[in-house]
């Protein structure tokens, strides 16, 4: 027991002396070492730097990755968690870039290429990077081997590589005497110390000084062990790969940006997702860190510059990849074969074929910077639909929605949107100098107009195939309005409330009392309603503005849109069933008065006093459209702009499903079967109701497109409204909604409202909607005719329930077959029953 203390304390002797005897060493040998000369403060500075170097690595980072963890890992993954892009794909698949800066960020968005200072908080200006789900292997093995080949070992364990500290004497002496002046060298930045400059925007800067220099590395040095403590918690540094492969700056010269991360790179410079990299292509990507690629070309001295870089990225630095890091020879040969035919010049930015037809013939301007950089091709191919994916995974997610998706596929084809956007925008230019006299003077149609006392009113065109997809989609305002107006929309969270929509759908909301009347199964399209306004000649006709009390017809009352008749035939329904299908169709009804009196239901449906956004009212017209094709169980859910999430998690979240499921509509559960063919009559008037051989109706200069006149067309409903204020002739919203088959199956619904959705900014006056919304919509129609031509949908046509004939009889042959059967029994056979 004895010698057992003896040993120990003489153990403990020689782990004192050691310091002791060094610290003698280094005063009698160096310090008062007069045969050194001046050489003894150069080695004093020397062995105090590598003391410096040895408590900097083995005793400040872990102790500073520790204690700063504690307290900036919040603002550690918020800050990163701004750099976050969300990939935008169209309905092909074809990578259409990502969302602006602007619209990508949760709470400060600074675009402005400065640091700004906001209270205590710096906002550093933003790069956007697409999460990469896994890290390609052979990229992380080579980024590592060039970048940080020491992380995690003795010589760096905590984010600072103890030969990289010790290398800036050596370095700094060195460029001392090639620039012929005093010049701070150079130290091996590992990944956290670059992921911290990245985040923090402190890149090297040709005009800093040493002084400055100094402070970044210091500050880099102070971030980084809290950057791979934070990254490499219990042991698993799967984070800090995904760090590396999501911030790091791999290529320049795109349009005014860079492009951060392997897989956003990946798609512009390869046209591929990071999961399909070869080999070749992980070690070019990796080995362009620090040295990016230059995508554009430009002078010529500049494309002089980018090919000399670009062959050093894939002859020099990849190939020292495949030589160390590949063990296999027959492997190491194809990937060096493979480098070799990269290294002949670098590609040009990759653009899908469809998309770079669609970039060169409709926007040539911004075609080549579109190919490079990710945020001008997503904002030059969707300008307007971007915004309204972006509020769609809003009212999902609220603000939050980075943290779950990180791609979506859109409904709509790019190209085909694109052209159709440039159609409405020409029709607006054309309507807005047919009603500029009728315009208020702060507002206008055209675009080029917009100034600081005039802006737009919103105005929204969209269209659904039968399934609730979006195929065709316009708007021409920020706000995305046809999801709900900006007011509805909770400022902290991002999340829309619905029963805080103020817009009032107008006299579309006649589709509601049209359904409640049909359901009571007592009228026909000639049943008199009571119009206690009617005038003395022309009730066949939409004459309105009498004060006699005359029975109008059921159809002429839709055709026309009258509300006296309406009310009175609606009133009589009942108000718990009108009260119950506004309730299910999800519209607001009007507030209470001072004294607690409310809208009658059956008085709010017909004037349209309910309130509802642009995709609500869709979405109404959507389960009329599916149940008159006989999709009674069908789930419709409201109209969507995104057929797919790329969710950040493998497990998808719960958001998107769950709210369209909560908002869903089983036709049956609002109209009986047997109400179909009068609903159908009804809704068809506006398009197609004549009287002595003219057209009358809301809609009458389409009633071309009435289902009667032509034979590609199954049928075709619609309804038109007109909001105002108090006065009767300041116009605030004129909306347009309906549906259609075609003959080869395909059905669509639409929704047309140009306006301001406020009553207390109208926009024009005496404005109707068949005037402003009718010929939006008569540029809609054959969008979808020809969408109809290339996608057939012979699934839903129906089939008739008995074997009907066909066959042609002789000449004053008795009728049979379908032709001689009442029109009841046609309506069961064909399933409009």
């Amino acid at each position: 027991m004895i010698s057992i203390a003896k040993f120990l304390m003489r153990l403990v002797e020689m782990v004192v002396s050691i310091p002791v005897r060094m610290a003698r060493f280094f005063a009698e040998w160096i310090v008062f070492n007069p045969q050194l000369g001046p050489l003894r403060y150069v080695a004093i500075a020397l062995i105090g730097y590598v003391a410096f170097a040895i408590v900097l690595v083995y005793v400040v980072a872990p102790v500073r990755g520790h204690i700063g963890q504690l307290y900036l890992s919040d603002k550690l993954r918020y800050d990163a968690e701004r750099w976050l892009a969300t990939a935008i794909y169209d309905k092909s698949g074809n990578f259409v870039g990502t969302f602006d800066p602007r619209l990508d960020s949760k709470q400060d968005v600074n675009w402005t290429g400065e640091t700004i200072e906001i209270g205590d908080y710096t906002s550093n200006p933003d790069h956007k990077s697409i999460p990469v789900r896994t890290v390609p292997e052979h990229y992380w093995k080579c980024l590592t081997y060039h970048e940080d080949r020491h992380i995690g070992t003795a010589l760096n364990p905590f984010g600072i590589d103890i030969l990289g500290v010790l290398k800036i004497p050596y370095s700094t002496v060195k460029r001392s005497l090639a620039l012929g002046r005093p010049a701070l060298g150079v130290g091996g930045s590992t990944l956290p110390m670059q992921i911290a400059r990245v985040i923090y925007k402190t890149p090297p800067k040709r005009s800093e000084g040493p002084i400055n220099k100094l402070k970044r590395k210091l500050g880099e040095w102070w971030l980084a062990p809290v950057i791979y403590a934070e990254l490499t918690q219990g042991g698993d540094n799967s984070r800090l790969k995904q760090w590396a492969a999501n911030h790091l700056w791999l290529a320049q010269r795109t349009g005014g940006t860079s492009l951060h991360g392997v897989e956003l790179a990946s798609r512009i410079v390869f046209g591929k997702e990071a999961r399909d990299l070869s080999v070749a292509e992980q070690f070019v990507l990796a080995s362009a860190v620090n040295k990016p690629i230059i995508l554009l070309e430009g002078s010529e001295n500049l494309n002089r510059v980018r090919i000399d870089r670009w062959r050093y990225i894939a002859e020099v630095r990849a190939r020292v990849c495949a030589e160390k890091l590949i063990d296999d020879d027959d492997t190491k040969k194809a990937v060096v074969f493979d480098l070799i035919g990269l290294a002949g010049g670098p590609p040009d930015p990759r653009v899908q074929p469809g998309l770079d037809k669609t970039l060169e013939s409709l926007s040539p301007r911004l075609a080549a910077r579109a190919r490079a950089n990710p945020v001008i091709r997503a904002n030059t191919l969707m300008p307007a639909a971007r915004y309204g994916l972006r509020e769609q995974m809003k009212q999902s997610y609220g603000f939050d929605w980075r943290n779950n998706v990180r791609g979506l596929q859109a409904s709509i084809d790019a190209g085909e949107n694109l052209q159709f956007t440039q159609t409405m925008r020409s029709e607006l230019v054309k309507l807005n100098a047919a009603l500029e006299g009728r315009i208020d003077p702060g507002y206008t149609l055209d675009p080029a107009r917009v100034g600081p006392d005039v802006r737009l009113p919103h105005v929204a065109v969209v269209a659904a195939d039968a399934d609730g997809h979006i195929v065709r989609y316009f708007e021409n305002t920020h706000t995305a309005s046809y999801f709900g107006s900006p007011v509805a929309r909770d400022s902290q969270t991002g999340f829309y409330e619905r029963p805080r929509e103020p817009r009032m759908i107008a006299s579309v909301g006649k589709i509601i009392a049209a359904i409640a009347i049909a359901n009571e199964g007592k009228d026909n399209s000639g049943s008199l309603y009571v119009d206690t306004t009617a005038p003395k000649r022309g009730l066949e006709t939409c004459r309105q503005k009498g004060n006699l009390r005359r029975g109008r017809k059921a159809v002429v009352a839709f055709a026309c849109s009258l509300n006296s008749p309406l009310i009175n035939r609606t009133a009589k329904v009942g108000q718990a069933r009108i009260r119950s299908l506004i309730d299910r169709f999800a519209f607001n009804m009007p507030l209470v008065n001072a004294n607690g009196e409310g809208t009658p239901p059956s008085t709010a449906a017909v004037l349209g006093q309910i309130a509802g956004s642009p995709r609500r009212v869709h979405q109404m017209s959507s389960v009329v459209l599916n149940s008159l094709i006989g999709r009674d169980s069908v789930v419709v859910r409201r109209p969507t702009l995104i057929d797919n999430y790329d969710y950040t998690a493998t497990k998808q979240a719960d958001g998107p499903q769950a709210a369209q499921l909560a908002s869903g509509i089983q036709p049956k559960s609002v109209i009986k079967k047997r109400a179909r063919p009068l609903i159908k009559k009804l809704l068809q008037a506006p398009l197609c109701y004549r009287s002595n051989g003219k057209s009358h109706g809301t809609l009458k200069s389409l009633s071309k497109w009435c289902a009667t006149r032509r034979s590609d067309l199954r049928f075709h409903f619609a309804k038109t409204g007109t909001q105002v204020t108090l006065d009767p002739d300041a116009t605030v919203d004129a909306w347009a909604t309906g549906g259609l088959q075609f003959t080869n199956g395909a059905a669509y619904s639409y929704v047309v409202v140009v306006g301001t959705g406020s009553a207390s900014s109208p926009w024009a006056r005496s404005v109707h909607s068949s005037q402003a919304a009718a010929p939006l919509l008569a540029k809609l129609l054959p969008e979808l005719a020809a969408h109809a031509a290339a996608n057939p949908r012979r699934d839903l046509l129906p089939t008739p329930k008995r074997q009907i004939s066909t066959t042609r009889q002789p000449t004053g042959a008795k009728t049979s077959g379908w032709r001689a059967m009442p029109e009841s029994e046609r309506n069961e056979a064909f399933g409009f029953n």
